[in-house]
């Protein structure tokens, strides 16, 4: 154990490294070419006073507007880089690689396109927050992903799933649909949960580093290196994250993020003590699962603002206070999620 976690370690430092030196690079090319913020008042996402002025009110508009909001980026490059250089890629780790790759590509088309490039396009913006465009992102996305657990079916790694050592399931073709739907929603809820300064990362840094212990305790230590270099990445992705936010992560750092614990707390036979881990971002897509179908079929809004952040931000919680609790919720999942892994 003493070996790993000191391999693991280089490979946290040399992670930290290489982010604080791509960092402030990054945020210079992103002002460079406009890949900011740009909400304005507009019909989309109407409350009682049939526009989005509440929103744009707890979100500070007037100081965010002009934030990168693609610093994700961070984490999608450097993280491949660093696993394909230093560590020796087995089958699982290649379809591990080539899935975190094609999920940050997925989330830079998405910011790039259809958020940024889109932003001064009222049509194009009402049309992506329609339940039929979502709706179609997200099977897009999880026939992608079910291709991910396809071929991690194919290298013959994968072939059972133990539940908290009570029961197994030998892994079928229909196991891995199911797999690559419950991949997709764990991907979506990474993405719906980074909504303010700090939340997301912060969230993911401990669901990180709580299967990080999980995995030194259960003595399997093939990921851990991933997981410490993923770290690295986020210690410094969270400096200039927390507020007030040198940028925003969006889809390039979220859904990779996503992908990878979901992937890891599957091959590593963890899956129960992943959902228990990350069970704060599952009630976060949860709430905006409410509010989307309530809308659509009852006309009527659940939460004042979804996903789950903005409803308490709405009814006057600071943005701090959200994020921090968020953080303390998640630590105590994290325990939790421990706990059973260890039965």
């Amino acid at each position: 154990m003493i070996d790993i976690l000191k391999t693991g370690l280089n490979y946290l430092f040399l992670a930290i490294a290489c982010s604080a030196i791509f960092a402030p690079i990054m945020i210079s090319v992103l002002y460079k070419f406009n890949q900011v913020s740009g909400l304005k008042k507009s019909k989309i996402g109407a409350e009682e006073h049939g526009d989005n002025s509440l929103f744009l009110k707890i979100m500070r508009v007037t100081e965010t507007n002009g934030t990168p909001n693609m610093g994700g980026i961070m984490i999608w490059i450097i993280v491949p880089i660093i696993v394909a250089l230093t560590i020796p890629l087995t089958p699982v780790l290649k379809v591990f690689l080539l899935g975190f790759v094609l999920y940050g590509l997925w989330g830079f088309l998405d910011v790039v396109v259809f958020t940024n490039g889109f932003k001064n396009n009222e049509k194009m913006k009402a049309f992506q927050e329609t339940f039929e465009w979502r709706l179609g992102k997200l099977l897009f996305a999880t026939l992608m992903n079910i291709g991910i657990m396809y071929l991690l079916y194919t290298t013959g790694f994968f072939e059972s799933l133990t539940f908290i050592n009570i029961f197994s399931i030998s892994v079928t073709p229909l196991v891995v649909i199911l797999l690559g739907f419950i991949g997709q929603l764990a991907i979506y809820s990474a993405e719906l949960t980074d909504g303010l300064d700090g939340l997301m990362m912060g969230i993911f840094s401990i669901i990180n580093f709580a299967m990080i212990v999980l995995l030194l305790v259960q003595g399997k230590t093939e990921f851990i290196p991933v997981l410490c270099i993923i770290l690295g990445v986020q210690v410094i992705d969270l400096y200039f994250n927390i507020p007030p936010a040198r940028f925003w992560n969006g889809g390039p750092g979220a859904m990779p993020l996503g992908f990878a614990i979901f992937f890891i707390g599957v091959v590593t036979n963890n899956l129960v003590p992943y959902l228990v881990m990350s069970a704060m971002t599952w009630i976060i897509m949860g709430s905006s699962a409410i509010q989307i179908l309530s809308l659509k079929f009852l006309k009527k809004r659940v939460f004042i603002i979804a996903p789950l952040h903005h409803h308490f931000q709405a009814k006057g919680w600071p943005q701090y206070k959200v994020t921090m609790r968020f953080w303390l919720f998640t630590a105590l999942f994290c325990i939790l999620g421990i706990y059973l892994g260890l039965l």
